[in-house]
């Protein structure tokens, strides 16, 4: 099962290539008509709620930072518009939970037919590859935090991953502060008024709530002034 993409957006695609590409291989598989318009509907309504997920994601960024300027205000500020709503992409034709499970029996059928050949796997995105191969026992992500206007940014890429746990010291020790699933993280504190203050940064990648790997080294960054 090394082929299955980890990460959504990977899976999502896989899953767009699969569907497209399998009708031309139904007869020499013994694919029903009925199988290739599932997969096909399955890909476009994992492909909706990922695109909604991600949405909403990006939106509650902004929508916390909005709360934390009204609650705490930011030097120079005089407005704070409100976000905008989110807006509900048109929805394909629904189906029933487990589009994942749905995707491997059919291809672990195909895998096991005798006119399969690891071309054929190519093609349909089915093939396994050194990178999914890899155990993510020793991966290290890699940070970097500047700001941005009145904010802090944390940069970082997902790669094969879910996620990021984020751990951040302030002054007094780390402690856990968020979790990111779509890069970059926006720090919604307000940057200190009047004096400066150090901020420390650690992160490490996450697969299911599981975290993996090990911590990123530490980045800092003085703010305020």
């Amino acid at each position: 099962m090394y082929f299955l993409k980890r990460n959504n957006e990977e899976f999502a695609l896989q899953l767009a290539n699969f569907s497209n590409k399998i009708p031309i291989y139904q007869t020499m598989f013994g694919i029903t008509n009925e199988e290739v318009t599932s997969v096909q509907k399955d890909s476009a309504y994992f492909s909706w709620s990922l695109g909604m997920s991600n949405q909403v994601a990006e939106t509650k960024k902004g929508w916390t930072s909005y709360r934390n300027i009204i609650r705490y205000g930011v030097p120079y500020l005089t407005e704070n518009p409100v976000p905008e709503p989110v807006e509900v992409l048109p929805v394909p034709g629904e189906v029933s939970p487990g589009i994942q499970v749905r995707f491997l029996n059919l291809v672990n059928r195909i895998k096991a037919n005798q006119n399969y050949t690891e071309a054929i796997g190519q093609i349909l995105g089915i093939e396994s590859s050194a990178q999914n191969r890899a155990t993510p026992s020793d991966v290290q992500p890699a940070i970097k935090v500047k700001t941005e206007g009145n904010q802090v940014v944390l940069q970082w890429k997902k790669g094969e991953f879910d996620g990021i746990v984020i751990e951040k010291d302030s002054g007094n020790g780390f402690v856990f502060f968020d979790r990111d699933i779509n890069p970059n993280f926006i720090d919604p504190t307000p940057l200190p008024v009047g004096h400066s203050e150090i901020w420390k940064y650690q992160v490490m990648y996450f697969i299911k709530d599981a975290k993996v790997g090990d911590w990123s080294n530490v980045a800092t960054i003085t703010v305020g002034r």
